[in-house]
């Protein structure tokens, strides 16, 4: 059970702390005491979305923590499967922090934790029955969700959703190649063209382009190149004058080795005009082999060759990608296109059998949700009903039609099953059963809020329920009748009641009473534990308003008497 509450900076609420009993416990207090902003900041400990605005004025965080007791198998196994920190000999502990700038900090016995975590965890905790579940419970969408939880269907529906996921994947998958044969053999001659016109430009080189770029920028100049070579030919090595570099340094050669008995620097000179002589050779012979063009005999030709060879790769280029690399990627994707379009056929078939298959296992999960459902739905029905009737609504008749979809004798299967759930309800004698959401009275809507979730409450084993003024638009016997029932949930499932009924306040175990004041210039709010005299000035109040007169006191103390009494007999 929830034993400490803590909160801090929230809205009204600068700091507070909490111990809760078990059993039954109300909250009241006068319109805008902030008892709804403890119901926000237990949302946001669940963590729900919260906005900035909630943070007190003037500060920079909020945070929220929770102590709780006598923790269930479920939530120490739902721990397991998140990977989140238990001691089972130690209390349980939540918390969450939120800044001002948008940053969640929270933990989970201590341990830093995800948000998600604290969602799952917090679920299994703490059910808020806030006033505007109402509403989403006159949602027909969400029948079905409420019935599978009193049916303890969960474990069926994931094992049903999953086969079905994989259904409609192959169902999408089936489609798709139902699709692509329609326009089948004009793909197919597509792309035998695309593979066969790659085919034929014979790449065997990624970097065939860029040398081709470079070789038509050589065959352009080729005239250039052999004038030019050939003058550096003719003026190192060998002319038709006989006069060269090469010459020309022999000649000095001899006219040094003449001397070279006479002066001793002469023989190293030698030696370097000869190395000067070879060096400049081989000059010339490289000049020289500008001319031959890597074999090329005839460079128009050749130039006329490579632009042809670039216009085509070109051409490709601009169909099929931006280099032969590209080309190339294009050319195995088509071959494997049509590869699977020519395996299509076989494949269909196989995932018709797949489909045929899968469909079949769906439809024997889906009956037996059927079965348990329409099972559940006639004692959820029955406990509705008895709990109507206990809360002043003698002659109701309450129904949760269940129906098994199909179409030309086929199961029409959807996301939960195959069935077509809906709360039904006659409110008055003599009407006939209709729709959860033509019901007008908001009195009568809260009795079945809390006939179902005390119908829920009873099978999840819950381990703390709050109700946030269930008993809007009713008064009197059935007020107390509403509080009679909450005070037998709590037999079981520590409950909490934030109401404005004197009634209901005075079955409670423990009263707590939320009050704002100011405290230095500014609002705060505070909650305090009554003891048995403030009790009866409470009720009092809740009873007579402002003026109280001994009258209204001696009825809170004879309400507060009676309530007693009824709990004595519950026990």
């Amino acid at each position: 059970m929830l034993d400490f509450l803590h909160i801090e900076n929230i809205a009204v609420i600068k700091k507070l702390d909490i111990n809760f009993g078990n059993g039954f416990n109300v909250l009241t207090g006068e319109t805008g005491a902030g008892k709804s902003i403890i119901i926000d900041s237990i949302n946001m400990l669940l963590g729900a979305k919260i906005s900035k605005d909630l943070i007190r004025h003037g500060q920079n965080h909020a945070v929220v923590s929770a102590l709780f007791s006598d923790v269930n198998e479920g939530v120490y196994e739902l721990c397991d499967e998140l990977g989140v920190y238990y001691d089972k000999e130690d209390v349980f502990s939540i918390s969450r922090s939120y800044t001002i700038d948008g940053k969640n900090t929270v933990k989970i016995n201590s341990t830093p934790a995800t948000l998600m975590q604290l969602k799952a965890v917090g679920a299994k905790l703490i059910n808020i029955h806030g006033q505007n579940e109402n509403q989403s419970f006159m949602n027909k969408a969400n029948h079905i969700r409420l019935l599978d939880e009193y049916a303890e269907a969960f474990a069926e529906v994931e094992s049903y959703s999953q086969i079905y996921s994989k259904l409609n994947a192959i169902k999408q998958e089936i489609n798709s190649l139902v699709e692509e044969n329609k326009q089948k053999d004009t793909m197919i001659d597509i792309l035998q063209y695309q593979i066969k016109e790659i085919a034929l430009a014979k790449f065997k080189d990624l970097d065939e382009e860029e040398k081709l770029i470079e070789l038509r920028k050589k065959l352009k100049g080729a005239e250039k190149i052999v004038k030019n070579s050939s003058t550096v030919y003719k003026a190192l090595l060998q002319n038709e004058s006989g006069v060269s570099a090469t010459v020309l340094i022999e000649k000095a050669i001899e006219a040094l080795n003449r001397i070279s008995d006479i002066e001793a620097e002469a023989v190293k000179m030698v030696e370097k005009l000869s190395n000067f002589k070879y060096e400049i050779e081989d000059i010339a012979e490289s000049a020289k082999g500008f001319c031959t063009f890597d074999g090329v005999s005839d460079p128009q030709k050749s130039l006329e060759q490579v632009e042809d060879r670039l216009a085509l790769i070109q051409k490709l280029e601009r169909k099929y990608g931006s280099n032969i690399e590209e080309i190339l990627k294009f050319k195995e994707n088509a071959e494997l296109k049509l590869k699977n379009f020519e395996d299509a056929d076989n494949k269909l078939e196989d995932l018709k059998f797949e489909y045929k298959k899968l469909y079949a296992d769906a439809c024997v999960l889906a009956s037996k949700l059927h079965e348990k459902r329409t099972v559940a739905s006639k004692e959820l029905s029955k406990l509705v009903k008895e709990a109507l009737v206990f809360l002043d609504m003698p002659k109701v008749q309450f129904l949760i039609e269940v129906k098994e979809t199909q179409r030309d004798g086929k199961l029409m299967l959807n996301s939960l099953g195959c069935d077509d759930v809906e709360f039904m309800i006659a409110t008055n004698v003599g009407e006939d059963l209709t729709q959860m959401n033509k019901i007008a009275s908001g009195g009568e809507l809260a009795r079945i809020m809390l006939a179902l979730k005390s119908a829920l409450t009873d099978k999840n084993g819950a381990q703390t329920i709050i109700f946030d003024e269930i008993d809007t638009g009713v008064s009197g016997s059935t007020s107390q009748k509403i509080g009679v029932k909450l005070a037998k949930i709590s037999k079981n499932t520590q409950t909490f009641c934030v109401t404005h009924s004197a009634q209901i306040a005075s079955l409670a175990e423990n009263h707590y009473f939320i009050k704002k004041s100011e405290v230095d210039g500014r609002a705060e709010t505070n909650i305090t534990l009554l003891s048995d005299d403030e009790r009866v000035d409470e009720i009092a109040r809740i009873i007579g308003g402002i003026d109280l007169t001994c009258k209204q006191f001696d009825a809170a103390k004879e309400l507060i008497y009676q309530s007693k009494e009824l709990l004595k007999a519950l026990k």
